[in-house]
């Protein structure tokens, strides 16, 4: 009577684990699977991370290009028609981002102080608060009065 029941719990424990080592093999195709999928999606994020981003340029700048008849390319005018780009008012508040960030003492002091009294809207203000240097955040923390929008959130 026990031989029967040995011998049937060895057969109940062999089929068993026999079962989990299916299971485990099934498993461990799964995450291979899964890990060749995200190697490949990662690869191809790595590719449209490498491709150019362009700017879109205004179509009175592209047609001014594209004259091949009077085509003028010196750099001094290709560098006024890119400026002409840039709208009036995000000259000022860049510029003066610019010498707080990397100009001489004076300047920074003097930057900054500009800096604070600006009033801009909302994405113009966040723009610039996130090229804060370190060293700028801190005088525009120390200065009166200053908008509180350049401290981000």
């Amino acid at each position: 009577m026990f031989a029967a029941i040995g011998t049937s719990s060895v057969v109940v424990s062999s089929g068993l684990l026999a079962w989990q080592l299916y299971q485990v093999r099934n498993k461990k195709q799964e995450l291979q699977q899964d890990s060749l999928s995200c190697h490949q999606e990662q690869q191809q994020v790595e590719q449209q991370a490498s491709m150019p981003q362009y700017i879109p340029v205004p179509q009175n700048l592209l047609d001014s290009i594209n004259q091949f008849e009077e085509m003028k390319l010196s750099p001094i005018e290709t560098k006024e028609d890119l400026r002409s780009m840039i709208p009036r008012q995000l000259k000022r508040p860049w510029r003066l981002m610019d010498l707080a960030n990397r100009g001489e003492y004076e300047q920074h002091l003097k930057a900054v102080r500009e800096l604070s009294k600006l009033s801009l809207p909302d994405g113009e203000m966040t723009q610039l608060a996130q090229s804060c240097s370190r060293r700028t955040a801190v005088g525009l923390a120390r200065t009166e009065g200053v908008d509180l929008r350049y401290f981000l959130s």
